[in-house]
Parts: structure tokens; C-alpha cells; sequence
């Protein structure tokens, strides 16, 4: 036997990156395309046969005999085509993903796999291709008819070759979020449900932020790409435009305006998709080397929030700065001013999200601290280098802080952006109501990154429902039984959705009449006080828990 077959993974672990992405050659595809492809299968691809092809020539057939027009025939039926290779690929295939990774846990299939002397990246791209092989080769089936459409409907090559681009690139973002999902979620079993509900809502709920000038979700889909290169070749009763749309968020959709600078709407998509499936994938790579460890590091998860931020604002751009005397939005331009406070509000909240999202994954539970302390221990004792502050057995503070301080500096542009060149110019906010905001962005990151270092995600459940939800409900059921208005307000702030609300008043209240706006100032105070003398107890709970643990490592040591 030769010294190469005697070794079979030497080059595995010499070349893992190039052997890697030999999808013909991974294992784990042809396992999953023997286990997939059996005689069973032959229904799914029957079923998707006949409906293309009664889909295609019933549509294509009908128009062309009423209106006699070959090419209008056959580009009114690209949608519904369209619909169901989307059907196929983004919910059949992410759902696959997702439930294929569950049963991989459940058999302890993955713990072989992950034995295996294939690379991390080898087992990240097997899973990714393998799993959903049988749908790939369906929408391969559906093709044929596709590729008849788009001759028929004299479609060129250049306005093709962008969408499907984008449509695949979007398809393996989702896939990668639903192997995230059934790898990292403790709720596993739940995962499929909420992988397929996610996706829907990111192509089909989330893009109608667009029309409330928050257009960043949108490039996460191929939507934009298919209305900016498909949409002009499609007969008008097919993709009709909303009339009651404002026609400057209209335009907002035809190219992208990254800040002051027109960029080509696929070559957006392509970046920013990218980043996201990087950052997916590389949470993927870190769970297939240790399971037990965080999926992202610290330093990548502050690297990947402000990326996300220059993309989100560089998009907001053109709604930050724009002039409402020229927008023709609304037939009172008083009430576009009323609420302009709409967009940073929005961001806030997704910055939040992103923010506390990030805090979730790095946080080090209490055994991973305790880890940290007996390592830290072992360097010094050894006289190797400190343990470093952003080890995943760190504690999370400083990564936290640096969060919160980019929350607060992002948030704080976007309204200084909007109080000198946008829709808040004639409300003029003062210095300290701007300030308001990004200081409860901040509070509200501290409260959460404490609660979930202290009480762990079991407990963190417990008062996320009965401080940050009940609240809200109270104050609904005050106002609706006993006829309560302004008193309920201070009821409703000690939850932090309520304050980032009362918070966002502070970008109008100079401009309002003082004694309206009082009420919400003082609820925004006590709601304020109350987040901060929470965060505050449960901080020095923390600590203490914190030196306690300390002591015990350094006495057993």
C-alpha cells in the first residue's frame, strides 16, 4: 500500500480550504444524496413537473391566444415561476437544512461527523449542499422551462444573469441562518418552525419597512434586483406599483444610494450578503471545532456590528438627509415633522437587537468563567501571557461597553444627521434631547448583557416577561377598564420598549407645546430611574456572584 492511501486525510489537513470546496467529492453530499435520491423521491419531482409545466403553458398559452402576443405570454408567466423556484429553494431547502441538522443531534449522527478527520469547513460546506441536494435537483428540473420563458420573453442575458446571482445568494444565506439555528439554538426542536417563519418575514414582512425609509432589510433578498432588472420587462398588470406609495420611496428602490455615492444594486446585494454569510458560516465553523464554545469571538462580533451599522446608515443615507419640501410626501408637512423621530426610532431598535444579539453569544456562562479564572491561573503560574480580555472565557464587560458606546455614537449621527440636513431641521431638537435616546440604547444594552450574565438565559426568560412585557400589558388593561391616560405611562416605562419610545418623544418636545409633552418628560425620568436602579442591583449581584467564584477557584488552586 502507498504512503498516500495508508494516510487518506494527510491532505484534508494540508489543504483542508481547497479540498473543501470539491463538493463532488465531499462524503457528506454523497451520503445525503444516496439517503434522498431513493425511489420515494420520484413523487417530489413528479409533483413539481407537472405543476411547471401546467403552470408555464396555461399562463403562456392563455395570454398568447386572448392578446396574440408571444413575448408578453411568456414574461406574465415568469413570476408564478418564479414564486415556486423560490418556494423551492428558500423555504424547502432552509426547512431541510434545519430539520436534517435536528436529526443529525438526535441520532448523534453529528458526534461521528464531528470525529471525522474532515475539516470544519469540509463538514460546514457537505451540510450545506448535501442536506438539501434533492431540492437543488428539483429546482434543477424546473429550469428547463424557466430558461423557455425568459427566450420566449426576449429577457437578455445581462438582466438574468444579476437575478439569479442574487437569488442564490440569498438562498445560501438563509440556508446558512437555518443550520445556525439547528446547531446553536437550546430549543432545537422548534428550530425548523421558526427558520421558515424567519425567512418568510425577511423577504415578505420585514422589506415593508422600506416605505418607512428603512430600506436595509430589502437587500437581504433578491426582491430589489428582480423589481430593478425584471420589473421594466413585465407587463404592468403582472407587477402593478401601488399608487398610494410615496413615489420618493418608489425611487428608493430603483438602485442604491450608499450615502452620496449611486451603487449598483446586485453588486450591494452581493456584499452585504456575503458579510452575513461569512459571519454565519464562520458561527457554523467555530460550533463544528468545539461545540461547547461561543459561536463568534468577541473581537469579530464588535467588527461585525459596526460593519452592520455603516451599512444600515450608508442606506438610511438618502432618508436621513431628505428635504421634505421637495418629497411631496404628505399634504401637511407639519405632520411629517411631528413624527420624523419614525426612522431613528426604528434604528434604535434594530440596533438594539443587533447589539443584544451579539451580547447573547459572547456572554460566558458561569462554568465558562470559572474556566477563564483557572486558565488565567495556569498562564500566570506557567509565566505565559494573561489570559486576554476578549477570550471567550472572559467576562463580557468590556465587549459590552464597547457595544454600548457604538450603539450610543451610531444612534447620536443618525439624529444630528437628520437635526442639520433632514426632516428634523425645523424641529430643532436641543442637545439634550438627542442625548436621550443613545443614553437609553446604552442603559438598556448594560441591563441586558447583566441580567444574562447573572440569571442565565433560564431566569433572564422569567424577568424579561415580568418586568419588560408585563408592565405594557398593565398599562393597556388600566387605560382600557378604568379610564386611565397619562398615569399609565409611568406604569408602562419601567419596561425598556416603553422608554426607548418616551425617549424618541425628546427629538419633538421643543417643538411641541411644553405642557403636552410634560407627562411624557416625567415618565421618561421615573422609567429612566427605574431601568437604572435595576441594572444597578443586579450589576453588584453579579459581582459579588463574580468574586465569590474567584475566591473559591483561588483556594482550590
Amino acid at each position: 500500500m502507498s504512503e498516500t492511501s495508508a494516510e487518506p486525510g494527510e491532505t484534508e489537513r494540508l489543504m483542508p480550504g481547497f479540498d473543501a470546496w470539491r463538493v463532488w467529492e465531499n462524503p457528506i453530499v454523497w451520503k445525503n444524496y444516496r439517503s434522498r435520491m431513493r425511489m420515494q423521491a420520484l413523487f417530489n419531482f413528479l409533483l413539481v413537473f407537472i405543476v411547471s409545466s401546467f403552470m408555464t403553458f396555461t399562463i403562456y398559452g392563455g395570454v398568447e391566444r386572448f392578446q396574440g402576443d408571444t413575448v408578453m405570454a411568456a414574461r406574465s408567466a415568469i413570476v408564478p415561476l418564479g414564486i415556486l423556484q423560490w418556494i423551492i429553494l428558500m423555504l424547502s431547502a432552509t426547512g431541510r437544512i434545519t430539520s436534517g441538522i435536528i436529526h443529525e443531534r438526535v441520532t448523534d449522527t453529528i458526534e461521528y461527523t464531528r470525529l471525522t478527520p474532515l475539516s470544519p469547513l469540509t463538514k460546514v460546506i457537505g451540510y450545506l449542499f448535501g442536506l438539501p441536494v434533492r431540492e437543488y435537483l428539483i429546482l434543477l428540473m424546473t429550469m428547463p422551462f424557466m430558461i423557455f420563458l425568459l427566450i420566449a420573453g426576449e429577457i437578455p442575458l445581462s438582466v438574468v444573469i444579476p437575478v439569479y446571482l442574487v437569488f442564490f445568494s440569498s438562498a445560501i444565506l438563509f440556508h446558512m441562518l437555518g443550520m445556525v439555528l439547528g446547531l446553536v439554538m437550546l430549543e432545537w426542536r422548534l428550530s425548523v418552525v421558526f427558520t421558515i417563519g424567519l425567512v418568510i418575514a425577511i423577504n415578505w414582512i420585514l422589506p415593508f419597512f422600506s416605505y418607512l425609509g428603512f430600506p436595509f432589510v430589502e437587500y437581504l433578498t433578491v426582491r430589489p434586483v428582480f423589481f430593478e432588472k425584471i420589473g421594466p420587462f413585465l407587463p404592468v398588470d403582472v407587477l402593478p406599483v401601488t399608487e398610494d406609495v410615496p413615489q420618493v420611496f418608489v425611487d428608493a428602490l430603483q438602485g442604491v444610494q450608499f450615502y452620496n455615492w449611486e451603487v449598483s444594486t446586485t453588486g450591494f446585494c452581493l456584499i452585504l450578503q456575503g458579510l452575513l454569510i461569512f459571519t454565519l458560516g464562520l458561527m457554523v465553523y467555530r460550533k463544528w471545532e468545539d461545540d461547547f464554545g461561543h459561536s463568534l469571538s468577541k473581537l469579530y462580533a464588535l467588527f461585525f456590528f459596526v460593519s452592520l451599522q455603516i451599512f444600515c446608515i450608508g442606506t438610511l443615507w438618502r432618508n436621513l438627509t431628505l428635504d421634505i419640501s421637495v418629497a411631496g410626501l404628505l399634504p401637511d408637512d407639519s405632520f411629517v415633522e411631528s413624527f420624523a423621530f419614525i426612522i431613528p426610532l426604528i434604528y434604535c431598535f434594530f440596533s438594539l437587537a443587533v447589539a443584544i444579539w451579539l451580547i447573547y453569544i459572547v456572554t460566558p456562562s458561569h462554568e465558562e468563567y470559572r474556566n477563564g479564572l483557572l486558565r488565567s491561573q495556569k498562564l500566570q503560574q506557567t509565566a505565559a501571557r494573561k489570559l486576554s480580555l476578549f477570550d471567550d472565557n472572559a467576562g463580557s464587560l468590556l465587549t459590552t461597553a464597547l457595544l454600548a458606546i457604538a450603539t450610543f455614537v451610531f444612534i447620536l449621527v443618525v439624529q444630528i444627521v437628520m437635526a442639520e440636513l433632514g426632516p428634523l431641521r425645523e424641529t430643532s431638537p436641543s442637545l439634550m434631547g438627542m442625548l436621550r435616546m443613545p443614553l437609553v440604547a446604552m442603559l438598556v444594552i448594560f441591563y441586558f448583557a447583566i441580567a444574562v450574565e447573572y440569571l442565565q438565559i433560564g431566569r433572564f426568560a422569567l424577568l424579561f416577561l415580568m418586568v419588560w412585557i408585563v408592565p405594557i400589558l398593565l398599562a393597556i388593561f388600566l387605560a382600557v377598564v378604568f379610564k386611565l391616560e397619562e398615569n399609565v405611562v409611568y406604569i408602562a416605562s419601567g419596561s425598556p420598549f416603553t422608554l426607548i419610545v418616551l425617549a424618541a418623544q425628546g427629538l419633538v418636545d421643543d417643538w411641541v407645546d411644553i405642557e403636552d409633552m410634560q407627562f411624557i418628560r416625567n415618565a421618561y425620568f421615573v422609567g429612566f430611574s427605574f431601568v437604572l436602579f435595576v441594572t444597578a442591583f443586579l450589576g453588584y449581584q453579579l459581582k459579588r456572584q463574580k468574586d465569590r467564584t474567584r475566591r473559591l477557584t483561588e483556594s482550590r488552586s
